[in-house]
């Protein structure tokens, strides 16, 4: 009888220590085009929680929230407590406006292809972050994704390699190695054609020469029409996605069962948080001009995004909707870089009453965090 009595408190202390932590949402193995995912969870309050070894302080109740900065391909999030931890494993694709939504309102029938080899970092889009994929692609660019997807070595330059591809341009070192490995055949000696079309014919023969001729029954639907014709980026990115070493590559990619490591963890973000945002004085006068020192206490970033900017809106006061506060060491911030955004007002108002004034602190990343603080204004 005694010996149940003991193991009785045992076992229940045992469950008490034991620190579960769950995570809600996002799901595990999840494939999203989104940047940044909310992530939501549960962990003991009474222990240490670290996610991806950055200390986190959750609610009284355990409960924690941030943001998931996802990086394209695939991305690990690890919530410990001690020994205990929950991991996610999330696959970040990148996309483009024009492949998400055509003219006829609806994806472009390479949308995948392009997301995937985008993804990996073999297709890129343009400036403006369209992919443009009925535009005509041109040999620069088709050497380009061709020495991306077979991994050839992409070394830096010291003299042109044609007369056409002077050794600063960013394509260069590609169309160095594909026409070095016999990957494409420039026009000439001197000459490349770097911002020349492809014609049907000539991916083709280059995919032929390459993959062998098993692959033409892949692309025969592809590369219906006169052989003259040239081939958009488009077609380019899905004859490349026909590439055993694509094929590869997208396996590799699309597998959530490895691959995911320390080297592969997102970044983390939370809005700003205010701890602290005051008018002094509180009171003023209306009769007489007075001095407001406003100070805003931003919590430490630590590894979150770093703050971009703080602002007040005194419209309440008669003031600018978007005054600037400072954490420079001046316009009355006394120490800079110490957290503290600080803005000495000369104020005379005009109306009396109690007046709230809202701080807004903006990180990089646009997430903000709002306070408010009280002024009082007398006869």
């Amino acid at each position: 009888m005694k010996r149940g009595i003991w193991i009785l408190p045992l076992i229940l202390l045992a469950g008490a220590a034991a620190a579960e932590i769950q995570i809600f949402n996002p799901p595990d193995k999840l494939r999203t085009f989104d940047q940044i995912v909310m992530m939501q969870g549960k962990a003991s309050p009474a222990a240490e929680l670290k996610i991806e070894g950055v200390r986190f302080q959750p609610q009284p109740d355990g409960t924690f929230a941030c943001g998931l900065v996802l990086r394209p391909g695939k991305n690990l999030v690890v919530a410990a407590q001690g020994e205990e931890a929950a991991r996610l494993h999330l696959l970040r694709l990148v996309t483009f406006p024009d492949s998400e939504r055509t003219e006829a309102n609806k994806p472009h029938w390479a949308r995948g292809q392009i997301a995937y080899l985008a993804t990996l970092g073999i297709v890129e889009g343009y400036p403006d972050g369209n992919f443009y994929p009925d535009n005509l692609v041109t040999r620069g660019e088709l050497a380009t994704w061709l020495a991306k997807v077979k991994k050839l070595p992409a070394t830096p330059l010291t003299q042109d390699v044609f007369f056409d591809v002077p050794k600063e341009h960013w394509r260069a070192p590609y169309i160095k190695a594909a026409t070095e490995a016999g990957v494409i055949a420039p026009y000439s000696r001197d000459t490349f054609g770097i911002d020349e079309p492809v014609s049907r014919a000539e991916a083709t023969a280059l995919a032929v020469r390459d993959e062998g001729e098993g692959i033409l029954a892949q692309i025969a639907p592809l590369f219906k029409g006169p052989t003259q014709e040239a081939i958009t980026r488009a077609e380019a990115a899905t004859l490349i996605s026909f590439f055993a070493s694509a094929k590869e590559s997208l396996r590799e990619l699309s597998d959530f069962d490895q691959g995911f490591t320390a080297d592969q963890y997102c970044g983390l973000n939370v809005p700003p948080a205010i701890v602290a945002f005051t008018a002094t004085p509180e009171e003023v006068s209306r009769k007489q001009p007075t001095t407001v020192k406003l100070r805003a206490t931003v919590a430490a970033r630590e590894s979150f995004a770093p703050v971009s900017t703080a602002k007040v809106n005194l419209t309440s006061i008669g003031g600018a909707s978007d005054a600037e506060l400072f954490d420079d060491g001046t316009h009355g911030d006394e120490t800079s870089g110490d957290g503290i955004y600080s803005l000495n007002l000369s104020l005379r108002p005009k109306a009396t009453g109690e007046k709230r004034l809202e701080a807004t602190v903006t990180d990089r990343l646009g997430w903000e965090g709002k306070a408010t603080a009280a002024l009082l204004i007398v006869e």
